[in-house]
């Protein structure tokens, strides 16, 4: 299947979508870390086990802060898969940082879009990334070419 290219301007539709998504992200990654504190305070080491049934002799508030982090965690890969179903990938959780693929002229870019940018407004090369930005310029398609 051909690699699907995003315009300026389908992305910008996007964005309310983004902001939405990018406003739940950061809301349970606070959440996350609260629940991490939690756990380590409680002496539990996070890491991928975290998610794994707690032991029956743990003690109430290390089952329930181990089951709060599992639902935030499962809730944060929900709004991570939504961002990737509406084509784009996400590059930092903090920052809301989210690429696009896209073309300018025959070269392979990404469109770079971060939390708060009212419209798209940078680009960079595939094999850089957000140091990397570049203002969107004429070569960079606005809209995609009409239907004959």
């Amino acid at each position: 299947m051909p690699r699907r290219h995003f315009t300026v301007g389908e992305i910008e539709r996007l964005i309310p979508s983004l902001e939405s998504i990018f406003t739940q992200v950061l809301q349970l990654r606070m959440a996350l870390r609260r629940e991490e504190q939690k756990l380590e305070r409680a002496g539990v080491r996070v890491s991928g086990d975290v998610t794994e049934q707690s032991p029956r002799s743990e003690p109430a508030a290390v089952r329930h802060a181990r089951a709060m982090f599992q639902g935030y965690y499962e809730a944060l890969s929900d709004q991570i898969g939504r961002v990737e179903n509406l084509g784009g990938q996400v590059k930092d959780l903090d920052l809301g940082l989210v690429d696009f693929p896209g073309r300018r002229g025959t070269q392979e870019i990404l469109l770079c879009w971060k939390l708060g940018e009212r419209a798209l407004g940078f680009w960079h090369p595939v094999d850089a990334g957000y140091g990397a930005r570049k203002p969107i310029d004429d070569l960079v398609p606005r809209e995609p070419p009409p239907l004959d």
